[in-house]
């Protein structure tokens, strides 16, 4: 990469980061009480994409709850991470209220040596937003498959590299300008919707997220000479989105849960060979659709209704 997280360094910096990624820590890194902007994004400025992008996946359906990120599903209900919990929601500026006691937390469907409950919450609106129902993938996307992710976590801070000692436990982190082998940005204080895209890295697999298992899907914040919207998570954007396109339709593959760190990585930072980990919403999806109908569904149920009422007035006129 360039000079930067070379070869054997990122070896051994993946080997320590692996022995995170299971770890509550893991999670805390987007747990953190001030909500900031979207996803971190490897732009020239780091400062754009805070509109819907011209091939829109769903950026309406994506808002702010808490100290986190929600994405409005269908029918009056939300999804976002359990660790950011369930509230009064805002999308595109306007804010709508729960209905209290509609949280449902989602279950690992019994999978063995699993907590029960994993690290997402459906609740519902009290009104409706008028946003369209989004399409919950029925299969994780493929290694390699490229996805838009939308959240409100931190802006991007400073460009900045370190020469890091792997000898020491945890390794020594020195912000250096010479003899770097670590690269990444520091994480600004201020807070704003954003988009950035990625492609998956790995098949889903199990995390521990805020002390709860999690089968998620993953990206890699990918260092590239040139500038593009690679994107990384930061604080707040746990409960944002995961968009998948398949074929000609836009799907939501994952909801973003967690972030991973190199052994002694300074902390508020997205370095180069950091993983977004995201809930693999195809294992979760029966319990989903249980709750929220598909769109196809609720055009269903919309048909069906037209049938009775045209029915009950024939009835009627008879």
């Amino acid at each position: 990469m360039n000079g930067l997280l070379g070869g054997a360094l990122v070896n051994h910096l993946t080997a320590a980061r692996r022995s995170l990624a299971c770890a509550v820590a893991c999670a805390a890194i987007l747990l953190l009480p001030s909500v900031a902007p979207g996803v971190i994004i490897h732009t020239a400025t780091g400062t754009g994409n805070t509109s819907a992008p011209s091939d829109d996946p769903g950026w309406a359906n994506v808002g702010t709850v808490g100290i986190g990120s929600a994405v409005y599903l269908g029918n009056r209900w939300a999804v976002t991470a359990s660790h950011v919990w369930a509230g009064s929601t805002t999308f595109s500026g306007t804010t709508y209220q729960i209905v209290p006691g509609s949280e449902t937390l989602l279950t690992n469907n019994g999978a063995l040596g699993r907590t029960q409950f994993t690290d997402l919450v459906l609740y519902q609106l009290a009104t409706d937003p008028g946003l369209p129902a989004v399409t919950i993938a029925a299969s994780a996307p493929a290694v390699g498959s490229a996805v838009t992710m939308i959240g409100a976590g931190r802006n991007r801070g400073a460009f900045t590299t370190w020469s890091v000692n792997t000898s020491t436990s945890p390794f020594t982190w020195t912000v250096s300008g010479s003899n770097v082998n670590a690269a990444g940005y520091l994480w600004d204080s201020s807070r704003t919707m954003r988009w950035g895209t990625n492609r998956l890295d790995a098949a889903a697999n199990w995390i521990a997220s805020d002390s709860k298992s999690a089968y998620v899907v993953e990206t890699q914040f990918t260092y590239s000479p040139a500038y593009s919207t690679e994107a990384q998570a930061s604080a707040g954007d746990s409960g944002g989105a995961v968009f998948f396109k398949n074929g000609s339709r836009w799907e939501l593959a994952g909801i973003m849960l967690a972030v991973d760190a190199y052994s002694g990585q300074p902390g508020n930072t997205a370095v180069f060979g950091n993983q977004t980990y995201s809930a693999d919403l195809s294992f979760y999806r029966s319990q989903i659709v249980q709750v929220v109908p598909e769109p196809s569904s609720l055009g269903l149920v919309a048909l069906g209704a037209i049938v009775l009422a045209a029915r009950g007035r024939r009835c009627w006129r008879q």
